[in-house]
């Protein structure tokens, strides 16, 4: 994004997603996440609160849990467990604020809470979306011949990405069919189409799939 004032640069500069993100926001993501997806209302919330689109959300939880929010792992490497539904890690939790059990961590909501509260801070960190899912799985990004590769240099992380973008994109195009099969609705004088996507620029703003890892339609 660089270190420029987007509001100070000539509105010819400014991007439309830029805009959009302002006065929309990042839940612009709740449109494109089906209401079949397990936790839906807990997952929307919480990622539009903490600035995160909710389908990066749902995806990473797919690929960390498969929604199972019972699942632990015993991270032997640093002698924790990542819990629940994100994989929390207790050490995570705490730096992040959460102050209970470590038990609590197998609360839905809980872990959702702060599971996105650490994605959203290395969303922040990062430059790019992928980069910060790779540090999400394996603590900060590394790559090796173009590919990301694990502390002990393994190429697992580099799946780990590509398997929440492929998830991602699904997500997007599972929820794109379920509006499809809906009825079309009026939307006259409230700034949505009738698919329910806003309108920005003068024009519709489609939410794209080929563009959904950009920064700012990520929520930031």
């Amino acid at each position: 994004m660089g270190a420029r004032n987007p509001e100070k640069a000539p509105v010819s500069e400014v991007c439309v997603n830029w805009l959009i993100h302002q006065s929309v926001s990042w839940c612009l993501g709740a449109h494109l996440l089906s209401s079949t997806v397990p936790y839906h209302t807990a997952i929307t919330r919480i990622a539009c609160q903490d600035h995160v689109n909710p389908v990066l959300v749902a995806a990473v939880i797919e690929r960390e849990s498969r929604f199972n929010s019972h699942k632990f792992r015993r991270e032997r490497r640093i002698h924790d467990i990542s819990r629940g539904l994100m994989q929390v890690t207790y050490r995570t939790a705490r730096w992040l604020g959460f102050r209970g059990a470590p038990q609590k961590l197998y609360n839905p909501w809980v872990n959702i809470r702060y599971g996105t509260k650490y994605l959203a801070y290395l969303l922040k960190r990062y430059a790019n979306v992928s980069d910060a899912l790779a540090a999400y799985n394996d603590g900060r990004p590394r790559k090796r011949h173009g590919r990301y590769v694990s502390s002990s240099g393994s190429f697992s992380v580099d799946h780990y990405v590509r398997a929440i973008l492929s998830n991602t994109k699904a997500l997007v195009l599972t929820a794109a069919a379920e509006r499809l099969r809906q009825p079309p609705r009026s939307s006259e004088g409230n700034g949505l189409l009738a698919s329910g996507f806003p309108v920005g620029g003068g024009g519709q703003y489609d939410f794209p799939t080929t563009g959904l890892f950009n920064r700012v339609e990520m929520g930031f």
